[in-house]
């Protein structure tokens, strides 16, 4: 029975998964240093904030946990692309929600 063997990943698609982190990185560091989460844009070109304080630090790591995501490209196995994709997103989702049910 033939064996599949994986594609290599691109170096191109790594160095761009480091270019998103980086970028997802430093929009968590402005969040925190503002303490301002902004939230959508509207038609007209405003930004809306949708949390001051603590919750916008609490959004501003959680958007660095969920940039680190795309990282899992430089695993060396499967296994531990999933538990690093998957740890980030889960940590990601419940820092999103802490927020909500802190106060």
């Amino acid at each position: 029975m033939p064996t599949i063997e994986p594609k290599k990943i691109s170096p191109l698609a790594k160095w761009l998964a480091v270019g998103m982190s980086a970028f997802m990185f430093a929009y968590g560091v402005f969040i925190i240093m503002t303490e301002h989460y902004y939230g959508y844009t509207s038609k007209l070109g405003g930004a809306e904030v949708t949390a001051d304080g603590f919750e916008a630090i609490v959004l501003g790591i959680a958007t660095i946990i969920f940039g680190l995501t795309p990282m899992s490209l430089w695993a060396t196995s499967g296994k531990a692309a999933g538990f690093w994709a998957g740890t980030c997103m889960v940590l990601g989702v419940l820092l999103f929600l802490t927020p909500f049910y802190i106060r």
